[in-house]
């Protein structure tokens, strides 16, 4: 048997605060209007700085998990590097 060894995941920027709901709420607008105006952001934590730049297609999650009385709601984009538009049939 051949054993398949799963890729390595690279954490690219890892980062958590604590803020009030209204400033979570900007923040994701912020990240929202970049990725629809513009196809991409940056996130700069300290003096690093990362490019977030999606596929035109992407794979939405939606995950809300509560745990005695604490809850975590998750929003998630994936992609895969240089994934198109998704290609439709037409017949002239």
């Amino acid at each position: 048997m051949v054993e398949k060894t799963k890729p390595q995941t690279n954490k690219l920027v890892d980062y958590e605060e604590k803020m009030s709901r209204e400033q979570a709420a900007s923040l994701l607008e912020s990240i929202a209007a970049k990725l629809k105006n513009e196809g991409s952001f940056t996130l700069h934590v300290g003096d690093q700085s990362q490019l977030v730049e999606p596929s035109e297609m992407v794979t939405l999650e939606i995950e809300l998990e509560e745990r005695n009385g604490k809850y975590e709601l998750e929003f998630e984009l994936e992609w895969k590097e240089g994934q198109g538009k998704k290609q439709t049939l037409r017949i002239d």
